[in-house]
């Protein structure tokens, strides 16, 4: 089943739009995958909804949402920033602990600019997650904006202030968005040691692959899945097969 919420965000003062997955909400007291959707995307993506049923499967809820400026959201771009972000991430846990208890065990899945985000939170963040996937990280994510998502020539960009960004220009953002992305690198600032499962395509022509092999380097606590032949966008079926690598992968049993 599947159901929309409003959870608050006190330090915006607003409410996060989002989409709870679930088979019956009486008896989640297991673990809880909180969804990071990808730019110009969505709670409701098909990225986020076949990994969300397949979860199902082994009666595990999931919850995503939409970051500011995208689908539902009551902010606009202008709070489309990584501070923001990770404080629509910080509500999601909260809500679930709050609702769920302290004691619930709560895991990520974060696509391509989610993972960025995701990995900005947890900079110098002390608490305990159970499970961290990466699906198509975009950890290079200010090259990605201008080299992919980009729609006008970036000196008018600069110059006007704003621009249409994303597939079909769906998304017009400050150039601020441009410098908070500079600000926030997590090739200079990010030096947690937590185990993180990263998946992505051998092919992706979005979040370069070689930018992944550099961010993992030295990093012993990231593990790989390069799924050949596959790009950044991946069709639902693409998308199974990486969910069941993930399930694999994190040895989820189902439930007897």
């Amino acid at each position: 089943m599947e159901k929309d919420i409003d959870i608050y965000n006190k330090k915006e003062n607003c409410y996060v739009k989002a989409r709870m997955f679930y088979n019956d909400e009486t008896k989640i007291n297991r673990q809880i995958f909180i969804f990071c959707h990808g730019f110009c995307s969505g709670k409701g993506s098909n990225s986020v909804k076949v990994v969300a049923d397949k979860l199902l499967e082994y009666e595990i809820t999931s919850i995503s949402f939409d970051f500011p400026g995208h689908i539902d959201s009551e902010q606009g771009t202008d709070k489309l920033t990584v501070e923001v972000c990770t404080s629509y991430i910080d509500s999601v846990i909260d809500y679930a602990k709050n609702k769920y208890g302290e004691n619930i065990k709560i895991s990520f899945f974060a696509i391509s600019f989610g993972a960025y985000i995701l990995l900005n939170k947890l900079i110098g963040d002390n608490s305990e997650y159970d499970n961290i996937v990466l699906r198509s990280p975009a950890f290079n994510m200010k090259e990605i904006f201008t080299n992919c998502l980009l729609k006008e020539p970036f000196e008018q960009y600069k110059k006007q202030g704003k621009a249409k960004t994303g597939h079909g220009g769906k998304i017009e953002v400050p150039y601020s968005f441009y410098e908070d992305l500079i600000k926030h690198d997590i090739y200079d600032t990010y030096y947690e040691k937590r185990k993180i499962l990263i998946i992505q395509g051998s092919l992706d022509d979005t979040a370069p692959i070689k930018d992944t092999y550099k961010f993992i380097e030295n990093r012993q606590e990231m593990e790989l899945i390069e799924m050949k032949n596959m790009k950044h966008h991946m069709n639902p079926q693409e998308i199974e097969i990486v969910t069941e690598k993930m399930i694999e992968r994190l040895n989820i049993n189902k439930l007897t």
